[in-house]
């Protein structure tokens, strides 16, 4: 039996190491086909937009693969998802990837049959192609964004999502004031801190969630931590930091729920600030914690916070040296009315007007479910930032800002998808038409 060779190179040529040969046999059948690239990823935790290539012999093998996947192509309502999704990949690359819209004076054009393919199974066969071709190419790109928005419409769409806003967004704006000048402070009272601006991100645009998510390097839709944030900006680092201590001591946020991993710090040297607290206020320890603020805060500022020595533990390539900020992420709690058992109760209100009997009334306990399924309590990610004046003007301008950030996770997430096109053009292979 003859082998196949897939010989593709990994599109994103991220530094993965598995640009190898992939060795394949035709037939998803046969006995010593072990699909080796495939089963190196699966090993490895890696992302399936790394891979270089799929295996897909035929429509019928690429036809049980998206059956197995969650479309089913012989089903009308999955049909019109599934080539819905398509277009919105399309537009996508279009939009993004393909005009030099990157500053990296490269402008590609999608081969007409993957942009309007007569069946989409096609574009399983094409990106299994042995043969180093534009065609599979580009089909493994527009599967690598068709497979980002899938499990973006299957894991982040929640019908509770206005509700989650509400919740924990309210939260924070009842802590955020404002006097008769205009000036804003984070609660009221001598332990209030001011506050020169309060930012609310309510949600990501669709384009924003595609685009964070082919540049992740895991790829998982539902790890998307900054649908919802919070950032302030304060006068001072000083100011930063007892920002943060107002948002623990009000339990704005729970400490027991900040997600590991997610926190940043290039700020305010918490070490040195502690040392330098312990030593001002050292001789007074009959003060209360207020009068202690009062009476030492001027010297605080006054000292220095250093920040020498502080590293991100955000592992995000993409944000500049520059950008000075503590930044966590926290889980928070809410809570929301269960809607399937809301309508049944309408529903018996309804029917108790003709007097219910044994079936009905056990089919109607049945769609009630259980007591504690009246109320459903949801976790939701809340990304908080807290900056002082200094820093948010720089993040505002040269490599800190927020447009210089984007650019640079276009130019990652382009590399990441269209790879092996973008080495030919360089070479100054000719565009496909």
């Amino acid at each position: 039996m003859q082998m196949q060779e897939t010989g593709m190179p990994a599109c994103p040529s991220g530094g993965l190491g598995y640009n190898e040969v992939v060795t394949e046999i035709p037939g998803s059948m046969t006995r010593n086909n072990f699909s080796w690239e495939i089963l190196r990823f699966i090993l490895d935790g890696l992302s399936p937009i790394d891979l270089p290539a799929l295996a897909v012999m035929d429509r019928e093998e690429a036809h049980q693969f998206l059956l197995h996947y969650g479309y089913d192509l012989e089903d009308d309502e999955d049909r019109d998802v599934a080539w819905r999704i398509h277009i919105e990949a399309v537009a996508f690359i279009k939009r993004y990837f393909c005009p030099e819209g990157d500053g990296s004076g490269e402008t590609l054009l999608l081969p007409a049959d993957v942009e309007r393919p007569t069946d989409l199974r096609d574009l399983l066969v094409w990106a299994s192609d042995r043969n180093r071709t534009d065609r599979q190419a580009w089909a493994c790109a527009l599967l690598r964004v068709m497979h980002t928005i899938s499990h973006i419409n299957n894991t982040l769409r929640s019908e509770f999502f206005p509700e989650i806003k509400r919740q924990i967004l309210d939260r924070f704006k009842q802590h955020v004031h404002q006097d008769g000048e205009g000036r804003l402070s984070l609660g009221r009272g001598p332990l209030s801190v001011p506050l020169l601006d309060i930012f609310y991100k309510e949600e990501k645009s669709r384009d924003s969630l595609i685009l964070k998510l082919l540049h992740k390097p895991h790829n998982v839709a539902e790890i998307i931590h900054d649908r919802l944030g919070v950032k302030m900006v304060t006068p001072t680092r000083l100011d930063a930091l007892l920002a943060l201590r107002y948002l623990r001591q009000n339990h704005l946020i729970m400490f027991a729920n900040v997600t590991p991993g997610r926190s940043r710090n290039t700020l305010v040297n918490l070490e040195h600030f502690r040392s330098v607290y312990e030593e001002l206020t050292g001789g007074f320890r009959d003060l209360t914690e207020e009068g202690r603020d009062q009476r030492f805060l001027r010297r605080l500022q006054e000292s220095s916070l250093d920040v020498a020595g502080l590293e991100s533990r955000l592992e995000n390539p993409f944000t500049s040296p520059d950008y000075r900020s503590i930044q966590f992420t926290v889980q928070q709690l809410v809570k929301v009315e269960n809607p399937g058992y809301l309508r049944a109760r309408r529903m018996r209100v309804h029917l108790e007007k003709y007097h219910l009997g044994p079936d009905l009334e056990g089919l109607l306990r049945e769609l009630e479910g259980p007591q504690e399924e009246r109320e459903l309590r949801i976790f939701f990610p809340l990304e908080v930032q807290i900056l002082d004046e200094e820093n948010h003007r720089r993040s505002q301008e040269g490599g800190a800002s927020h447009s210089d950030y984007k650019k640079r996770q276009l130019r990652a997430a382009r590399q990441r998808v269209l790879g092996p096109l973008l080495k030919k053009e360089r070479a100054g292979a000719p565009t496909p038409a």
